[in-house]
């Protein structure tokens, strides 16, 4: 019985903390940390260039009629907060139906192919990123240094969901997670090097 009420305290500080961390991250408290660019424009002095770009599937709207109403529609979308000025990029869709690739392919099967870019200039130097996918209930955190005059690419690859029981326990982890069962996090990537 102690463990159970442990568990339940952890579980409801947890859920607290990831309320309060959303929060935060959904709210601009700046303006200046960075601004959208206009097509071929030059980097300014003292500022860098950085592309924000992340290609995931989600299953199709509605296959679960108790899940998520939003996943596999326009309404989802890709929020990072940069230094508290926050952002909500919106992808572009397509319908995917991809044949399994290899003995493992987390992304084989019929869904929606999300492809979010999002390209701005921010002041050259250290930065504190938050990224999310709002309807996935999760925040990554990264802290980014950029030189000043570069061009940059954060590449965020998604990290999909346990659809297997048996992978809880350990057993079995090839083909344990598959885009229908969600996404649990980024892989993060600057330049090509994981961050």
């Amino acid at each position: 019985m102690r463990a159970v009420f442990l568990l339940s305290v952890l579980m409801f500080i947890m859920t607290s903390c990831n309320m309060d961390a959303f929060n935060m991250m959904s709210q601009s408290t700046r303006k200046d940390v960075f601004h959208d660019i206009k097509e071929g424009a030059p980097i300014p002095s003292g500022y860098a260039e950085l592309t924000i770009v992340s290609s995931l599937k989600t299953h199709k709207p509605g296959i679960y009629p108790f899940g998520s109403k939003v996943r596999g529609t326009p309404e989802y979308v890709l929020s990072f907060n940069l230094d508290g000025q926050n952002e909500m990029v919106k992808g572009f869709l397509s319908a995917e139906n991809r044949e399994k690739m290899g003995l493992y392919d987390p992304e084989a099967g019929v869904g929606v192919r999300y492809l979010f870019e999002k390209t701005i200039f921010l002041k050259a130097g250290a930065h504190s990123l938050m990224v999310s996918l709002p309807e996935e209930k999760f925040i990554e955190k990264r802290e980014l240094d950029l030189k000043d005059a570069t061009s940059n690419t954060l590449r965020l690859e998604p990290i999909y969901g346990q659809i297997n029981p048996e992978c809880m326990l350990g057993v079995g982890q090839l083909g344990c997670r598959s885009f229908m069962a969600g996404i649990v996090g980024f892989w993060a990537y600057l330049n090509g090097s994981r961050i």
